[in-house]
């Protein structure tokens, strides 16, 4: 029977349009909604600027990946961003920041994944194992701002790759998902840092 490793399940998940979010940026900061005054003035920032470093690992990540290679594996447990463009307009710190730390989870876990097989296979990746680091970090900097955020799933069931390209096709697509949890997640930092100059 093929090997399992124990990590988190999220729910299915559909493709992401990155070119959606271009339409969003100024226009919705106006409208946004204030943010609670329990977070720290510079918690925000801290966090937009350790987001910004992750999704620069991540596209240097890719770049050494040949990203155009047809892929047919699905992996429905990867978070995806059902929000559209003009949902930035709405964004709260509690939500946002609950949502980001439960994506970010996931995805450390499914790092967590690749890391034990490349490792199996003598294949383990230093710039995986650099972006699984910095996702940990960023998610403790969040606990700390979020101290009451529910404890977060340590478990799930991932089928065992049955080939380098399994293994390389996981890798890939992994990466291009939270290079678009990245992408929307620094625009919504952006909308509550902004929210958070119009209160002082």
């Amino acid at each position: 029977p093929s090997s399992l490793i124990l990590l988190t399940v999220l729910p299915e998940s559909t493709s992401f349009v990155l070119s959606l979010l271009l339409l969003v940026e100024l226009p919705v900061l106006s409208t946004s909604h204030p943010t609670p005054k329990k977070l720290h003035k510079d918690g925000l920032p801290s966090l937009f600027e350790q987001m910004r470093w992750l999704l620069n690992l991540v596209q240097g990540a890719l770049n050494n990946l040949d990203t155009e290679l047809p892929f047919d594996r699905n992996i429905p447990s990867l978070p995806t961003i059902h929000s559209r463009p003009q949902d930035l307009a709405a964004v709260e710190a509690n939500g946002t920041l609950s949502e980001l730390s439960s994506g970010l989870n996931s995805f450390k876990l499914h790092l967590d994944w690749l890391l034990h097989w490349q490792n199996e296979n003598g294949l383990e990746s230093q710039e995986t194992k650099k972006i699984a680091k910095h996702i940990q970090f960023i998610n403790t900097m969040i606990h700390k701002q979020m101290p009451k955020l529910p404890p977060q799933s340590t478990t799930f069931s991932l089928p065992a790759p049955t080939s380098a390209w399994d293994m390389f096709q996981t890798s890939t697509i992994v990466l291009r998902r939270l290079q678009q949890f990245c992408d929307w997640y620094l625009r919504a930092l952006r909308v509550l840092i902004h929210q958070v100059k119009q209160r002082q």
